[in-house]
């Protein structure tokens, strides 16, 4: 079913508590952008340093010991999920029709499965590196896929604003 400014999904978003409150406040918008850029860099810096002892950066230290900056990159995912909603109820249809958004939303997807690689499905020998250890070959894959995900995240992100109408 294709959308339109009639759309259910759209008049739902638009009409949203998150909706009216994006239009009305005006001070909100501006402040959702901080939040969603503090968002992303509590996610990609957690999820970096991780991903970066992966490939072999930091071998001093033990991989378990980065763990602890899980809770700050879901912290930061969170963020990132109430600013983005907060954006896109704020004018749905430029948001939801623009292809870059849609990359957006796909690289997303494809680097969450990449975080369940990581933890349900290698070893767990590859999420346990002692101090000096090297990574096995698929770990360093997800690890460096990881990055480039997240980092197309970001290019998609800022693009969206350069691709569509009201997506600024």
């Amino acid at each position: 079913m294709p959308l339109h400014h009639d759309s259910p999904l759209i008049l739902f978003l638009h009409d949203s508590f998150a909706g009216v409150a994006m239009r009305g406040i005006p001070w909100l918008f501006p402040s959702f952008e901080v939040l969603h850029f503090f968002g992303m860099a509590l996610l990609v810096g957690a999820v970096g340093v991780i991903d970066l002892r992966v490939l072999g950066f930091a071998r001093g230290l033990p991989l378990t010991a980065l763990h602890r900056f899980q809770p700050i990159g879901v912290a930061g995912l969170v963020i990132n999920i109430i600013t983005g909603i907060g954006f896109v109820a704020s004018d749905p249809l430029p948001y939801l029709m623009n292809g870059v958004f849609r990359l957006k939303l796909l690289l997303m997807l494809v680097a969450g499965l990449n975080i369940l690689i990581f933890y349900f499905v290698l070893p767990r020998e590859a999420r346990q590196l002692q101090t000096n250890a090297s990574a096995p070959i698929a770990a360093r894959l997800v690890a460096a896929a990881s990055l480039l995900l997240w980092f197309s995240v970001i290019w998609a992100g800022r693009f969206i604003a350069f691709t569509g109408k009201n997506t600024l």
